[in-house]
């Protein structure tokens, strides 16, 4: 696989496969995905660029840069694995990084629909640059109002709409490095006006209400079939409706500051509770004469006042249509054909004006509330349902009732409150429910995190614990800042809590920390200064190797150690002072023999030992010594 190109994407995956749980895909230090039973949740600086396959635990990266190159770890939780495989990612030779990226906007104060916003994204520095727009976070990309040109360098949008007041971003890619630029806010004056109608009838009080969406606000005026009314407010009342006031009602909405006007209209039929009145129901045939057998006769409804349907009875049962019997188009004139002795009977005209009210739901309830929370915490759940009438809700955990209502808040939350909320919908109407539930974590907020360790003796096995209170999903230790990993001499355990040095070394020092984390929060310990120790080692003895009768000789003895070593004196075997500096008294040609210096480390329990000859000369010997200095010092010259 390795190594890489630039550009190009890569799935990471577990061979054989295995399903995970809980875990972290990281980069060196950096989580990229943290999933967990119901979700998952990418990091911010990789979303867009990486997408996580739940049921595999696959990682696919995309548009893979230099800086993508390191060290991939994925760690279990549940079950406990831990896999890491080390990237590599080579590309053309590049002449110079990205630096000082600028972006400008030719205006940033605009009107929805008629002014084009021009963004121009250049940098002072860097070559073979490529350049991605986003709006917010979502990348932009060219269509009938969008153009990208100068190699996508500028970003022209033609009639803006306030769905592109961003903020918008830069990116430059080349790479070396990735470098964004973010741009102001736009201000987009814009007007939208939406209606919401009441049902209404006649003799009731009808409100007809205008929002629009507008900056800055919008004013309002009302006309009645062309004609303005005495109204400016977003709502308009009719008081006590009469069949006079059917017609075209219209909201008009101003902004002052784009100069333009919205208007909507919808037409109102005002149905009064009037009664229809059956004028005459006449039987007849063409010659106006008494009906005979085999002949067509004609039966006419004549009505007074809006009808919305009439329907033809006869002996009180609904007459259904043959290939004898027809209907108006308004079902005002009834025709029988060819009449027959079963055609005798009462004939009668229904007629009728409906309101249709529709019943419907609960449908697609759906719970909106978070899938984790911390131990302490209050959390809310809210219910919706498309339902008319509105529905009633019904909360239940773990099967038992909790609360009425679409919104069901929490006290403070324990590890019991782990568990599965049901939101039950109900239409006591259409008699219906509808039910869905959502899968509440509960995990407990981390309240310290420390590393612990014992006396480090080098050579020795040592072991440094991570000290945790709370939920912690993944831990990562560090040393002088920077990630640690397994190597030949030091291990980790499987939940990554333990540090242990098979064999620690002096080499080891350093300020350690562990950073522990969970799905809502992360932790990082204080500073675990290492020091280890080891010695004596390597002592040594600084004294002259000869000296003369009645004078006095210092011998200085050190060592390297960890902590300081203890050294004592022995001369000859036998114990003389305590101490890294010995002092002789007037030395006699009895002083004549082995010193030795003995350097003792009461933590590590060891110690080591030097021996130094010291020869004794009396003032014969030392006359002939000197001469035997003058006559070198003569010969040199």
């Amino acid at each position: 696989m390795n190594p890489l190109a630039v550009g190009s994407n890569v799935t990471l995956n577990l061979v054989p496969q295995s399903p995970i749980n809980i875990g972290t895909w990281s980069y060196e230090t950096t989580i990229i995905v943290l999933f967990y039973p119901n979700g998952s949740s990418v990091s911010t600086s990789y979303q867009g660029r990486v997408s996580f396959n739940r049921s595999s635990s696959e990682l696919s990266i995309s548009s893979l840069q230099l800086n993508d190159s390191g060290l991939y770890t994925v760690q279990g939780m549940e079950p406990v694995l831990c896999a890491v495989v080390t990237l590599s990612v080579r590309g053309k030779e590049l002449t110079s990084p990205i630096s000082n990226v600028t972006l400008r906007a030719n205006a940033t104060d605009l009107v929805e629909l008629n002014d084009t916003a021009i963004f121009t994204c250049s940098v002072s520095s860097g070559t073979s640059l490529s350049y991605r727009w986003l709006n917010d976070s979502s990348e932009v990309t060219a269509s009938d109002r969008v153009r990208l040109g100068g190699g996508n360098s500028t970003l022209t949008i033609v009639g803006v709409t306030r769905y592109d007041e961003g903020p918008f971003r830069c990116e430059v890619v080349n790479g070396i490095n990735v470098s964004i630029r973010v741009l102001s806010i736009l201000y987009i004056n814009h007007t939208q006006q939406t209606w919401i109608v009441p049902s209404y009838k006649t003799g009731s009080v009808i409100t007809l209400s205008c929002s629009a969406q507008s900056k800055p606000a919008v004013s309002y005026k009302w006309r009645f079939n062309e004609t303005f009314l005495n109204e400016q407010s977003p709502q308009l009342s009719l008081q006590n409706t009469r069949q006079n006031q059917t017609g075209s009602y219209a909201c008009v909405a101003h902004n002052n500051v784009t100069l333009r006007y919205a208007t909507m209209t919808t037409i109102i039929k005002i149905v009064g509770e009037a009664t229809f009145i059956v004028t005459k129901s006449v039987a007849l045939n063409r010659d106006g004469k008494p009906l005979l057998l085999d002949q067509s006769f004609t039966l006419r409804c004549e009505v007074t006042g809006p009808v919305d349907y009439i329907h033809w009875l006869m002996n009180g049962q609904i007459i259904s249509l043959n290939n004898r019997t027809f209907l108006s188009t308004d079902n005002k004139t009834m025709v029988i054909n060819q009449i027959q002795l079963s055609d005798n009977g009462e004939y009668l005209c229904e007629i009728n004006h409906t309101v249709l009210c529709l019943k419907v739901g609960p449908e697609r309830p759906a719970v909106n509330s978070p899938d984790i929370a911390l131990t302490g915490h209050i959390v809310t759940f809210n219910c919706s349902a498309s339902s008319q009438p509105p529905s009633q809700f019904n909360w239940f955990f773990n099967g038992s009732q909790v609360a009425t209502g679409s919104v069901y808040e929490t006290g403070p939350l324990t590890l019991a409150s782990h568990g599965e909320y049901t939101c039950v919908a109900f239409n006591n109407i259409t008699g219906r429910n509808s039910t869905v539930s959502k899968m509440l974590t509960i995990i407990v907020n981390m309240a310290m995190v420390k590393v612990m360790g014992s006396q480090p003796i080098a050579d020795y096995m040592f072991m440094m614990t991570c000290d945790t209170v709370g939920t912690i999903y993944f831990i990562h230790w560090m040393r002088n800042g920077w990630p640690l990993y397994a190597e030949n001499r030091t291990d980790f355990s499987m939940n990554n809590n333990t540090l242990t040095f098979n064999s620690v070394q002096h080499s080891d020092n350093g300020d350690y920390q562990c950073s522990a984390s969970n799905s809502l929060s992360n932790m990082t310990s204080p500073e675990y200064k290492l020091i280890v120790n080891y010695g004596p080692e390597r002592p040594v003895i600084i004294s002259p190797d000869i000296a003369m009768i009645r004078h006095i000789v210092t011998f200085n003895c050190s060592a390297f150690s960890q902590p300081p070593s203890q050294f004592s004196w022995f001369f000859n075997g036998s114990q003389v002072a305590a101490g890294s500096v010995y002092e002789t008294d007037l030395l006699t040609l009895d002083s004549h023999g082995e010193y030795t210096c003995v350097a003792f480390n009461n933590i590590t329990g060891r110690n080591r030992s030097v021996s130094k000859m010291l020869t004794i000369i009396g003032k014969t010997e030392e006359s002939s010594k000197l001469w035997r200095l003058g006559q070198c010092m003569r010969l040199a010259h």
